[in-house]
């Protein structure tokens, strides 16, 4: 299976609260790109999960009705800022057999996610910029168990979803 761990895109600074930070525009735009992009590389997930908060919630619907995903993003507590992984991997393990998982979050815990999955010490080479996308391929959710396939930033992304036009 291959798991898609996506960087909620550009949101504005300005809100009640940091839960509820929109994106903006330029946000949009970029969450648009990931589901182009990612449907140009003929990612069809099983599954798509998202983080509570407002801006990666906006990335999940944008990129869904980009890859024309119809089914429900369930919202997943795991994928909010400061929790751990042990806890992401234990509440995706249900899933682990239903196909490709498509994860919307936050940094730097996107970027411990994907380490962890591949066994790697250091996470500063996997930094996400937002609206990037890493892709994992593995045969089960434990740590170590995976392999990087790719890592893409926006400017990455624009390009694959500009030639698929």
């Amino acid at each position: 299976m291959k798991l898609y761990f996506l960087r909620h895109a550009t949101a504005t600074d300005i809100a009640p609260s940091d839960a509820e930070r929109a994106l903006t525009g330029e946000g949009r735009e970029e969450a648009r790109i990931a589901g182009a992009a990612l449907g140009a590389l003929d990612a069809q997930p099983a599954r798509m999960f998202t983080s509570p908060l407002v801006r990666a919630q906006q990335t999940a619907r944008i990129t869904a009705k980009e890859l024309r995903f119809d089914r429900e993003i369930i919202e997943l507590d795991e994928l909010k800022p400061g929790k751990t992984t042990a806890a992401l991997f234990r509440a995706l393990k249900p899933h682990q057999y239903e196909g490709d998982l498509l994860l919307v979050g936050h940094m730097p815990g996107l970027a411990e996610d994907v380490a962890a999955l591949i066994g790697a010490d250091r996470t500063e080479s996997l930094a996400l910029g937002k609206g990037g996308i890493a892709c994992v391929e593995t045969e089960q959710i434990k740590t170590g168990a995976g392999q990087l396939r790719w890592l893409m930033r926006q400017a990455q992304l624009r390009q694959i979803a500009e030639r698929a036009k």
